[in-house]
């Protein structure tokens, strides 16, 4: 054979191969990457967020933190953590980050692809900026500061400085959904449980880098959700705490953020089975499965997970992060399954927009349109904090450039007992204040107001 045909015969079969090879992420179902270009744009929505330094209550006063503990906190639109973000897959969002703060702040969307589209850059004291990310893959994002682009990161996301994304897909299935936060806090004037602080507090670079936390925050307190534990010895946890309501059998979905900045979450509700559905399917155009009918899903710092579940009877289930040492530190909340739960009577701060929503936070008519009847209450847009370190006050359109401005109403003929005890789980005797944790409910489940307890 002609000795230039067999070099030709070889360059073709070369070229082939490599552009083969080139190609196969292009074609192949297993590869597949998703760019974030110029496709349709979807609804283009936006959210203004107002970083800015506070002082903030971070637990309340128990015996385990006599007095309360109260921290210099840095804070996205005026609470720990920063509103709860909601787009649809395809939608386009403007961010405007406005420092309204004292030193630099930043922003890094985990839920942005590309650098220009996820780091917003050094923003200085008195100074905005904007930039758009798509909404291209669904799930759960956390986004965060990173301080004066990365210097200082490290302690602006244990000062609070963070929050989650909620990308909606288009073949999302309706169900209940729920925003929960956790983030570790290192506290210069933490003595130690028991003992309490000695005034407001700071960050403490020392115990950051020792990986000792005093507190671990559940949307933005230690134990907010926890009334008491024990149901022999009662330990009252918190006198104004808030729980989670749901109707038996009805799907819900919780949106789980793990701000760290050191620790995993040991994800777990005590009595329950869940589904993780983190990541997209092979089209992009549903939720993944990562874990089914499983007791415990690991969500490691900086990151967040979809996990859907059902409680299947009437009465009282606890989440924790199954860390007993981050139980005590305040990683725990309860909730309630009762008949009478409504669409919208999540606890402040812990709606989500639901997918369709003309908002990028949840109003009385969006937390309505996610479930299948409609309730009493309903968030306002602006999360403009108060001293408390959660999400108290409205959940508001300060946090977004939408108008609508709807407070959460809670009236109690709706509502479970709010005390009700946390550690018994078990439901044969739903009459009150149940002790949440060792499977006898005697509580007072009509109101909302009852006693409850969480322990064994």
């Amino acid at each position: 054979m002609n000795r230039s045909l067999i070099v030709a015969s070889l360059l073709v079969a070369s070229f082939l191969l490599a552009s083969s090879i080139a190609l196969v992420p292009y074609f192949s179902g297993n590869n597949v990457v998703y760019a974030q270009g110029n496709e349709d744009q979807g609804k283009v929505k936006h959210v203004t967020l107002i970083a800015s330094e506070k002082e903030v209550q971070v637990a309340p006063d128990n015996a385990l933190h006599p007095g309360g503990v109260t921290y210099n906190a840095m804070v996205f639109n005026g609470t720990i953590p920063g509103p709860v973000i909601s787009i649809d897959q395809g939608d386009t969002l403007n961010i405007t980050l406005k420092n309204e703060g004292q030193t630099i702040h930043s922003m890094d969307f985990h839920a942005g692809f590309g650098p220009d589209k996820a780091n917003s850059g050094s923003v200085k004291p008195g100074e905005s900026k904007t930039w758009t990310l798509k909404g291209v893959n669904p799930g759960v994002f956390f986004y965060h500061c990173s301080g004066d682009s990365l210097n200082g990161i490290w302690e602006h996301i244990a000062n609070g400085m963070y929050g989650g994304i909620v990308v909606h897909p288009s073949t999302e299935e309706k169900a209940k959904e729920f925003y929960l936060v956790f983030g570790e806090l290192y506290n210069n004037a933490d003595k130690g449980v028991f003992v309490g602080t000695n005034g407001t507090g700071s960050f403490d670079v020392a115990k950051l880098l020792s990986d000792q936390p005093d507190l671990v925050l559940t949307n933005g307190m230690a134990h907010k959700y926890v009334p008491a534990v024990g149901q022999v010895n009662k330990l009252e946890i918190n006198k104004d705490a808030e729980l989670f309501k749901v109707k038996p059998g009805e799907l819900t979905r919780w949106y789980v953020v793990n701000a760290g900045p050191n620790d995993g979450v040991s994800f777990h509700i005590i009595s329950g089975m869940i589904n993780v559905r983190d990541g997209s399917n092979t089209a992009n155009n549903a939720l993944g499965t990562q874990d089914r009918n499983d007791e415990t899903w690991w969500i490691p710092p900086g990151s967040a997970s979809v996990i859907e579940s059902t409680f299947p009877d009437p009465g009282i289930y606890v989440g924790v992060d199954h860390s007993m040492k981050d139980v005590v530190k305040g990683a725990a909340f309860a909730v309630v399954a009762m008949e009478n739960s409504t669409a919208t009577d999540h606890p402040t701060g812990t709606c989500v927009a639901p997918k369709g929503s003309e908002s990028v936070v949840c109003t009385e008519q969006s937390a309505s349109a996610s479930g299948s009847e409609s309730g009493s209450g309903s968030q306002s847009g602006s999360q403009s904090g108060s001293q408390s370190g959660s999400q108290s006050g409205s959940q508001s359109k300060s946090g977004s450039e939408d108008s609508q401005n709807a407070s959460e109403s809670k009236s109690g003929s709706s509502e479970v007992t709010q005390n009700a005890t946390m550690l018994n789980t078990s439901s044969s005797n739903m009459t009150g204040n149940g002790t949440m944790m060792t499977g006898n409910m005697s509580g007072n489940m009509t109101g909302m107001g009852g006693n409850s307890t969480m322990g064994k």
